[in-house]
């Protein structure tokens, strides 16, 4: 053979393994700018993978859920009293005399619009009691999907979320969000290059829509406002009663000014400080809308308004969207802590997974190692609140011979189920639970349709009947 030839092809075959062995050293990295990912390049070349793979989904449908460390919360709901006429959930027996419980839902797009917590809202309070939907944002990207409340506000709020990069000294709040009046707002316009993506794993991802886009700072002369109105629906509430604001880092002259019923205007000072602060604003007696305004030039910390009662149960519905749910440490320790001990949470819920999913991924332990760290950060502020981890769902993935389970789902569901018990945290296989693989296509097609067409969001319809299935969870859990 020609050594002029045989040379050149020797180099490139070994730079080729060269980096592939480097490929198998250097650890996955999920940063905020460059993530790196494991790439199974080698092992994908075993003759047994695609068995091993068939092997561990028969594994993952067949996998418990685990229920042991619910077990402060399954007493306190055997503890409320429930309302005439109806059964408890629970069938624990123990003395009654809980009053309240609370639980804190967070998730990515699956839940936007109150999807699947405000079926639970509803079930839940309807044998318990409860009026209100718990906390609110004072803005949201899909307020107007959402029904149980009529929520508007002014554009002119910034809003720093987990997917804000570079704003890691500042604490967001138990929303998921900061949000700070300014005195303008930013308008989009396309570039005339998109970028593309071309996975379903990612279709939620906030960044693909900030690279499709510039910003242009636009000033504004009026102040920054949000206004809740009242929804006599399912999993809402007719009427207001208990309202309080949490916000912090306001000034020595810090004030809101409050409108109810769309009425006059009554000014509220706020207490100055860096520490968390709540502000009761309940106007005495049930209304149909409350409207805030804040000074456009103060820049305190804005972090939600809570619409409940004294009593019953409340489902806070914490959704942020293309979140993968690792950096809960934008959430600092002490305003967490500050949260639990004015919410009181019996249930923290962390459904995540399809923001990570990727079909060519096949080792996610630098999830797990990541998922850890933000599960370790919410015990140590709030130690007593029991976790429940709900895995990721079906999702499909369009090949050749059509729509089918991404494969690295069961993957993702098997570290998700090693990551609870690693956690000491609660485990629901949602997987398992909707009928494991390439169940995404039946949600899909049924009539009426229980998911989307991008075989990853479930329909209103779709997402009360995964709220079902956690019922029923918590009720054979005891």
């Amino acid at each position: 053979m020609n050594k002029d030839f045989l040379r050149p092809l020797l180099i490139v075959a070994a730079a080729a393994i060269l980096v592939g062995l480097i490929a198998l050293i250097i650890p996955a990295w999920e940063n905020d700018f460059f993530p790196i990912r494991k790439m199974p390049w080698f092992s994908a070349l075993k003759p047994d993978a695609a068995a091993a793979t068939d092997t561990l989904q028969q594994d993952i449908e067949k996998l418990e859920h685990a229920t042991t460390a619910l077990s402060p919360f399954l007493q306190k709901m055997a503890g409320l009293p429930v309302l005439e006429g109806k059964e408890g959930l629970i069938s624990l027996r123990r003395s009654r005399h809980t009053q309240k419980l609370r639980i804190a839902y967070y998730s990515d797009s699956t839940i936007e619009g109150d999807l699947i917590t405000a079926y639970l809202r509803h079930e839940l309070q309807s044998v318990y009691g409860g009026k209100g939907v718990g906390m609110m944002p004072i803005t949201s990207i899909v307020a107007g999907f959402r029904q149980t409340i009529r929520h508007t506000f002014s554009k002119n709020w910034e809003s720093i979320s987990f997917m804000t990069p570079g704003q890691s000294e500042l604490s967001l709040g138990i929303t998921g969000f900061c949000f700070i009046p300014r005195p303008y707002y930013y308008t989009q316009s396309k570039v005339e290059e998109e970028v593309a993506v071309d996975s379903l794993g990612f279709i939620d991802s906030l960044r693909v829509a900030e690279a499709n886009y510039k910003q242009t700072k636009l000033f504004v002369d009026y102040d920054p406002w949000v206004e809740y109105k009242a929804v006599d629906i399912a999993g809402g509430a007719g009427f207001f009663e208990s309202i309080r604001l949490y916000y912090s880092h306001a000034g020595e002259d810090s004030k809101v000014y409050v409108a109810y019923d769309g009425g006059q205007r009554r000014s509220f000072w706020l207490n100055a400080g860096e520490n968390l602060q709540t502000l009761d604003l309940s106007a005495g007696s049930p209304i149909k809308s409350i409207k805030l305004e804040f000074p456009s030039k103060d820049p305190l910390h804005v972090y939600g308004v809570s619409f409940d009662e004294a009593r019953g149960v409340y489902v806070d519905n914490y959704p942020i969207r293309g979140f993968s749910g690792m950096f809960f440490s934008r959430i600092h320790s002490g305003i967490l802590g500050e949260f639990q001990k004015r919410l009181k949470y019996d249930l923290l819920v962390l459904q995540y997974g399809e923001n990570v999913s990727n079909k060519n991924t096949r080792d996610y332990t630098y999830y797990r190692k990541a998922m850890q760290r933000t599960i370790e950060h919410i015990q140590s502020a709030m130690p007593d609140t029991p976790i429940l981890l709900i895995s990721a769902h079906d999702r499909s993935i369009k090949d050749a011979g059509g729509y089918r389970t991404s494969p690295d789902i069961p993957i993702l569901v098997k570290a998700q189920a090693d990551l609870a018990n690693d956690t000491n945290s609660a485990f629901f296989n949602l997987f398992e639970a909707m009928g494991g693989y390439n169940s995404m296509i039946g949600y899909v097609n049924q009539k009426p349709a229980l998911a989307n067409t991008d075989y990853t969001h479930f329909t209103r319809r779709g997402a009360d009947r995964v709220a079902q299935m956690l019922l029923d969870y918590l009720a054979e859990a005891d």
